[in-house]
């Protein structure tokens, strides 16, 4: 059975770059005469301005490419936190028909050094803190000095964004090289102009290719799934899309760096009502003593698309901001995005353990990942996704490439879910994730959210470890609220604590999923989305010899498993 969007069809141009439609095109809401929006930065109250960031990007790409060499096809990596110069650089790369690439700066140099081969990169934008690391790196790969620009800044002779933009300008109107257009007869479907790079939970990061008509349809599908009326954008996530809010001309504030006091000042000053969050920010909304030092009462909506959300956080929000709405999205890297969403009449808490209905122009299928059967309503098994969005591949990856991207258009998520009969979708879990107990597979969200109803529980992940008779059980590892932490010089607390744990999963858990062990840890290590990274967590329970660990063990008979 295949599940369709019955969301009105969109017409998404073929024709264009994303550059030309966003600002040459215009039927594009960014051309209109009233636009005013543009990016912010809320620390140092900088600002640029839409109609900045396309003189800027076209003097700057000038200079790219009359100076410094840049040619269509060449990848430019910007490794920067968010700054109000990241579009300008990305948008600069996009207009001389360049490929962007998006990375964390916080990578190590052998790290980077991977990254900047895989995505074939040969210019970079930078920071100056970052400077030293990534020149380190540039030399293992062979990336000439002159080819690293500083976003901002002044370090020695190396070249600045801000010094590309004055050669351009001094070229003068009529000496600007023109921006890269669609070959007569080839589809932007074809056209690679962005790279980001997968999670690597399941090996080395994969650097994902995006089409120029990726990015269009994308934009143009949650632009038809958004409230209009919010003008606002918080941009405390790692910015590596900037087009939606230049297509929708809003004011995008943007953290340079997070911590929770900066949002939620942000938040406040600026009466935010639609608030970004990873699982990680709900957990420090609802147990940080310092949230309750702001007002948040003007919040219309918390959105989250990078993370499953337990359904007990989703509780815990619930009552805490009992005014507010939810909005869940579902996507993954490969999708350039989201594949579904909740419109703006069902961001309510009663959808939000679901992932919305399907994007216009999208297609799912639910299919058992034994038999291979194509199921229907209600019936879990793995996510296969086909529409605009769906990305054309990994660079460099042809057997990844053809196990993930079928012929036919589909793309395998690895994901596990079903679809009701009101046509939402809900993910039940990750297939690499689950656990087989005797051959019988437990979901590690479905204990989590069990675990998070415990009062002492701030945060928890639940892993499979090895076991002999069984081949794996459930572990879980726990972080602790603040209020129970107090209590953790109390003699037997912890294994009082553990204990209580095990057996909550006993009283309502069927017996094949009931917990091996708890082990109380100081945080779950996440990525910069909020994706719980399970592998770090598996090699620490497999590690021995690690000291001061605490952890409660079931005690029982094998044979009662």
């Amino acid at each position: 059975m295949i599940f369709s969007s019955t969301r009105p069809i969109l017409d998404v141009p073929t024709d264009v770059t994303v550059w030309d439609w966003l600002f040459n095109s215009r039927p594009c809401p960014s051309q209109q005469s009233s636009k005013t929006g543009g990016f912010n930065d809320v620390t140092t109250g900088a600002r640029i301005g839409y109609q900045d960031v396309k003189v800027y990007s076209t003097f700057a790409s000038t200079a790219l490419v009359r100076r410094h060499g840049l040619q269509p096809g060449d990848t430019v990596i910007i490794l920067s936190p968010n700054s109000i110069w990241y579009p300008v650089a990305m948008m600069t790369t996009v207009r001389a028909g360049g490929i962007v690439a998006g990375a964390s700066p916080a990578h190590g140099a052998d790290e980077l050094a991977y990254l900047l081969r895989a995505s074939r990169a040969k210019f970079i934008f930078t920071i100056l803190s970052r400077l030293p690391t990534v020149l380190r790196s540039a030399d293992k790969v062979g990336i000439p000095h002159n080819r690293v620009f500083l976003l901002e800044g002044l370090q020695g002779s190396h070249s600045t964004l801000q010094e590309c933009i004055d050669i351009g300008r001094a070229c003068g109107s009529a000496g600007q090289v023109d921006s890269y257009k669609i070959v007569a007869g080839s589809s932007n479907r074809d056209l690679c102009g962005y790279l980001n790079f997968s999670s690597g939970t399941t090996g080395r990061p994969k650097a994902v290719m995006f089409s120029h008509h990726n990015i269009i349809a994308q934009c143009m599908q949650v632009a038809q799934t958004s409230n209009i009326d919010n003008k606002k954008m918080l941009a405390v996530l790692p910015l590596y899309h900037v087009h939606l809010p230049i297509m929708r001309d809003m004011e995008v504030l943007m953290l340079p760096s997070f911590t929770m006091e900066s949002m939620l000042d942000t938040i406040v000053q600026h009466q935010i009502t639609e608030v970004p969050v990873v699982p990680p920010m709900i957990v420090r909304l609802l147990h940080d003593p310092k949230v309750a030092q702001y007002d948040l009462s003007h919040v219309e909506t918390f959105s989250s698309g990078a993370a499953p959300i337990p359904t007990e956080l989703l509780r815990q929000l619930e009552k805490a901001y009992p005014k507010a709405g939810f909005k869940q999205s579902y996507g993954m890297t490969e999708t350039c995005g989201a594949l579904t969403t909740h419109s703006p009449i069902d961001q309510v808490y009663k959808y939000a353990h679901t992932a919305g209905t399907i994007m216009a122009n999208t297609e799912l299928q639910i299919v058992d990942p034994v038999t291979s059967f194509h199921l229907g309503y209600n019936a879990p098994g793995e996510i296969f996704a086909r529409g605009p969005q769906i990305a054309m591949g990994y660079l460099g990856n042809e057997r990844a490439t053809k196990e993930a991207f079928h012929a036919d258009g589909w793309l395998r998520t690895g994901d596990v879910g079903f679809i009701d009969r009101n046509g939402f979708l809900t993910i039940t879990d990750r297939i690499k994730d689950m656990i087989k107990v005797k051959g019988i597979g437990v979901s590690p969200i479905e204990l989590e959210d069990c675990l998070l109803q415990h009062p002492a529980v701030a945060d928890v992940a639940v892993v499979g470890i090895q076991e002999v008779y069984s081949g794996q059980r459930p572990k879980a590892c726990v972080v602790i609220n603040t209020a129970f932490a107090k209590r953790a010089n109390e003699e037997g607390f912890w294994r009082v604590l553990g204990q209580e744990l095990l057996e909550l999963i006993q009283s309502q858990k069927v017996r094949h999923k009931w917990l091996a062990e708890v082990e109380f840890i100081a945080a779950i290590p996440k990525g910069p989305t909020g994706k719980v990274l399970r592998r770090e967590l598996i090699g620490q329970a497999q590690a021995e010899g690690m000291q001061q660990r605490r952890i409660v063990r079931e005690i029982q008979s094998r044979g009662k498993l």
